[in-house]
């Protein structure tokens, strides 16, 4: 008998089945459920069917590579996309059509397949977000006030820490330590920007939609500052910190106009700060300050 569940991120929803078991990891699990979920809107969410195999031997691999990477190799078969994957998994990723993908992953379990973050680096997720409109951005998400601030910046940087800071002194919510979602609505050109599960170390993953109210980028300094980040600025720090097919040019292009289009319509925000309260209540009052 065929498993089966239901991975719904953003704009996306995965109906997985296999002829193992399938068991949901934790950081999987509020993103996960055996009904289909109700998606982000009718127009605008794509349903993707997988069928995970496990396999000793994987099927004969076909294609042009286009990528190769240390742990991942991109090819190109027809209109559809081929991966190997190596490292944390290994598996074998097929497109079929649009709508239909095949995973097979080698492993010694026959039985049971996990799903958890992993897994999830053989299912594309930033290639059919980017159909929908949606990017990948690495970022520390927290909700204020029913909206969405996300604080991006290299690696290093305070982006969870200003998070923290939100939590502590203004009850925000963590929606996500390091990744986020931004959703350019195609009906009202509106944007959001929603939680998933891939999390860093920070081992904070919700599954969360609501509107995109800023994009904080953090720049440590003694002393707190806040100011409109010029656009051509943006645009290239946003360019830095999103999740892109290089390999791709169609998506390269895409991903430039959705970013281009992010920045006009978002407020852009540089946020010099320091590790104190008033970094929070410095950039809480600009925030406020702002008619949006």
């Amino acid at each position: 008998m065929k498993s089966k569940i239901y991975l719904s991120i953003a704009t996306v929803i995965f109906e997985i089945t296999s002829e193992a078991t399938l068991h949901i990891d934790a950081d999987c699990a509020e993103f996960c459920s055996q009904e289909k979920p109700s998606p982000f809107s009718p127009e605008q969410t794509q349903l993707i069917q997988v069928q995970l195999n496990v396999v000793k031997v994987s099927s004969k691999i076909d294609g042009e590579i286009i990528c190769q990477m240390p742990q991942c190799i991109v090819l190109k078969h027809k209109n559809q996309e081929r991966r190997i994957l190596m490292g944390c998994i290994n598996a074998y990723y097929r497109e079929i059509d649009e709508n239909k993908v095949i995973i097979e992953i080698c492993q010694e379990d026959t039985e049971t397949i996990i799903i958890n973050t992993s897994l999830l680096e053989a299912f594309a997720l930033e290639r059919f977000l980017l159909k929908q409109n949606a990017l990948v951005l690495h970022s520390s998400l927290i909700e204020w006030e029913g909206k969405g601030i996300a604080f991006t910046a290299p690696s290093g940087t305070g982006k969870s820490t200003q998070a923290a800071l939100w939590q502590r002194h203004e009850g925000c919510e963590i929606i996500n330590g390091d990744r986020s979602i931004i959703v350019q609505d195609i009906m009202t050109q509106k944007y959001y920007i929603a939680g998933l599960p891939f999390c860093g170390s920070s081992n904070i993953h919700r599954n969360k939609i609501m509107p995109l109210k800023a994009i904080v980028f953090i720049e440590q300094a003694p002393q707190n500052i806040v100011e409109k980040m010029p656009g051509i600025k943006a645009v290239s720090k946003l360019f830095g910190e999103t999740s892109i097919n290089k390999w791709n040019k169609e998506a390269v292009m895409k991903s430039i106009g959705l970013i281009e289009a992010i920045a006009k319509n978002v407020p852009m925000v540089h946020l010099k700060c320091n590790m104190e309260h008033d970094a929070v209540l410095t950039l809480k009052h600009y925030l406020n300050s702002l008619l949006i």
